[in-house]
Parts: C-alpha cells; structure tokens; sequence
C-alpha cells in the first residue's frame, strides 16, 4: 500500500465535470419560454381590452351581437388571466 493516491480510481473530478455539463443553459429553451410567457401576457392584455369595450357598449348594440347585459357584465367582472 501506498500513501499516495490511487491515480486509476474516480477521485471525483469526473462527477464534477458532468454537473457543469448539464448545469449549461439551453439557450433555445430559455427563447422558447420566454416566447410563451410574452404569449400569455399578450393574451392577458387581448381579453382585458375586449371586455373594456364590452363594458362600454350599449344595450342596443349588445343586442346586436346576441348578449344580454348581464352575460356582458359577468364576463368583464372576470379577471383578465382568466379563460
């Protein structure tokens, strides 16, 4: 036996190597996700500006489009993240 190490054996330094392959960022997924939260929120802001001017219509014209004035008012009462 020896004092010094054993150079053959795994002393770690492969284990360590592995992590910081797999610590890498992927750069197409990050774009990806970011693409879809700015989706979301462009989608958010859609649905709040469609039932701002819901709000704003009269009776007559909801009439129009076949929506009573309570089925007008539940809808622009609902949060603008909500389906």
């Amino acid at each position: 036996m020896s004092v010094a190490p054993d150079c053959r054996r795994d002393n770690g330094f492969h284990q360590s190597e592995q992590f910081r392959d797999r610590a890498r960022f992927d750069r197409h997924n990050v774009w990806v996700t970011l693409g879809q939260v700015w989706s979301s929120i462009l989608t958010w802001h859609e649905k709040r500006a469609s039932r701002r001017v819901l709000r704003d219509l009269t009776d007559s014209e909801l009439q129009d489009i076949g929506i009573s004035r309570a089925d007008a008012d539940k809808e622009v009462a609902k949060s603008f993240f909500w389906d």
